[in-house]
């Protein structure tokens, strides 16, 4: 029994103080040069639409979450010389397993791939990442991993806390730096209307002058000692067999029914074709790519030196008539409370757009929001829940039917001048803990365009709440507001006592 536990008192202190590779090994790399990329297929197509808008860039929005995964796996087949993809979660699912597939088919065709995944989430594919990893043109790198793979992580999780609680929330996927899709989503089934919960999320995908500021900061990302190469991490044998095996299964997830549905959509609407056609609507204006420094995760949480919030402070400072938020994690602390009621008392409509308690996918998150509800509302604000039901529209219809719909787009709108689309939630973990990325599209027409859009709170997708002598109520305003609960709707009692016990916790700077 003794030496039972002499023998795990052993074990546990060995995986607790596993230390990453002194050397990496990794060798830097950057984007394809501008000439090169302009001599790309990619490159040839849209020269001509961004020479008639010299010194600006273009965007169009995916709001669609099978047309924006179709245009992940357009993009990838017109690819000819570089893929560069930075993703926060990795997901062994349709939607991970199609992504791969097209990767690696493009690799074997000579593009060079540079995938780039914070490595919390991924430690059940080492297997496959490792066999990925093996193809000469295809690169795989995690970012601030645990030396520990298996079992043990647990342990390394506890005892180094403090740096493997700080991830790399960013995604980014530029093709021969040409084309770029900036946003929200990561790589899993239920950003791409596969999955029970489907999010309602938003990407961009740019052409122009800022594609090669999309793909600086993810070479600063590639490139930093942060990013191990998955082989000096992960150490597994990888044989003919085991290859065939991840061809076999790959190509049995894109022949499946919901596979084919992606690819049926593939070949019905060729991406690049609406682009040289003129068939895609495209946004013109000046854009600006902000996000936080690799160092982050390392620099103390009072350093903001590697931030990115301060530096789209002034956007939102610039504010005189009106700020629309949406974040589906929203927890503004009492900093943030003020700051709005500041905006409000200087006459500036501030609106807040989030998840319902019914809606979210993360409870304490919510419980950590549902403290500065009554607040922000004394304060002013405007303040909006997005219903957990499946719109009646198509956009929130699953491939294989209907879901339960949450919002995880993290976008603003500042005065019908200025949008803001990327990774960042209203929550101390992205204003201090993660890496973010965004940019700012200085476009009122696209601007207007998405407060317009704003006219489904009349189709009754959300709730309002309001401050009424009884207390916050919820609203239904569909066809008319009327009151509905003064709890939060459509959920239970046990459910709501639950969020009330996590308010209490002191952990508002984790969320």
């Amino acid at each position: 029994m003794l030496k039972t536990l002499l023998v795990s008192l052993l074990a546990f202190n060995l995986i607790a103080c596993a230390s990453l590779p002194s050397e990496s090994r990794a060798k830097p790399s950057h984007a394809l040069e501008s000439a090169a990329s302009r001599s790309t297929r990619i490159g040839q197509w849209v020269d001509s639409g961004n020479a008639r808008h010299p010194g600006l860039s273009g965007f169009h929005p995916l709001s669609d979450g099978l047309d924006a995964f179709v245009a992940r796996l357009a993009l990838i087949e017109a690819a000819d010389q570089t893929i560069d993809a930075q993703y926060y979660l990795y997901h062994d699912d349709l939607a991970g397993q199609l992504f791969l597939q097209y990767l690696l088919r493009a690799a074997d065709r000579g593009v060079r791939v540079r995938l780039l995944l914070d490595d919390l989430s991924i430690a059940r594919l080492d297997k496959t990442v490792a066999i990925a990893n093996e193809h000469p043109l295809f690169e795989i790198r995690l970012f601030n991993p645990l030396a520990t793979r298996g079992w043990g992580r647990s342990v390394q999780l506890l005892t180094q806390f403090d740096r493997a609680n700080r991830r790399m929330h960013n995604k980014s996927f530029i093709v021969d730096n040409q084309l770029a899709i900036l946003g929200g989503r990561n790589i899993g089934n239920e950003y791409y209307r596969n999955s029970a919960v489907e999010f309602t999320d938003l990407d961009m995908i740019h052409r122009g002058i800022v594609v090669p500021q999309i793909s600086r900061e993810f070479d600063s990302y590639w490139n930093s000692s942060l990013s191990y190469p998955a082989e000096s991490l992960i150490n597994k044998t990888v044989t003919s067999e085991d290859k065939q095996q991840l061809t076999n299964e790959l190509a049995k997830a894109a022949g499946s029914v919901a596979g084919q549905q992606y690819i049926n959509r593939l070949k019905q609407a060729s991406l690049l074709e609406r682009i040289t056609s003129g068939g895609m609507h495209w946004y013109w204006g000046d854009v600006s790519v902000y996000a936080d420094a690799p160092e982050k995760i390392l620099a103390p949480v009072s350093d903001r030196s590697t931030h990115l919030s301060p530096r789209l402070l002034p956007y939102i400072d610039s504010a005189t008539r009106e700020l629309v938020m949406f974040s589906p994690y929203l927890v503004p602390g009492k900093e943030g409370v003020n700051y709005f009621a500041d905006l409000v008392n200087r006459g500036v409509r501030v609106v807040l757009i989030t998840n319902s308690l019914a809606s979210t996918d993360v409870a304490v998150v919510h419980a950590g929001y549902s403290k500065y509800r009554k607040d922000l509302l004394e304060a002013g604000v405007r303040l909006i829940e997005v219903k957990p039901h499946a719109a009646k529209g198509e956009i929130h219809k699953t491939i294989t039917g209907s879901s339960r719909a949450s919002l995880h787009a993290k976008t603003f709108i500042i005065d019908r001048r200025y949008l803001f689309v990327g990774s960042l939630n209203l929550d101390p973990r992205s204003a201090l803990l993660n890496t973010e990325i965004g940019a700012i599209y200085d476009t009122p027409e696209m601007a207007e365009d998405f407060v317009s859009g704003l006219s489904q709170l009349d189709r009754g997708e959300f709730w309002e709440l309001k401050l009424t002598e009884n207390g916050i109520q919820w609203f239904d305003c569909n066809p008319e507001c009327r009151a509905v609960s003064n709890k939060d709707p459509e959920s239970s009692v046990f459910t709501r006592m639950g969020i009330f016990i996590l308010s209490l916790l002191p952990i508002e700077q984790q969320l």
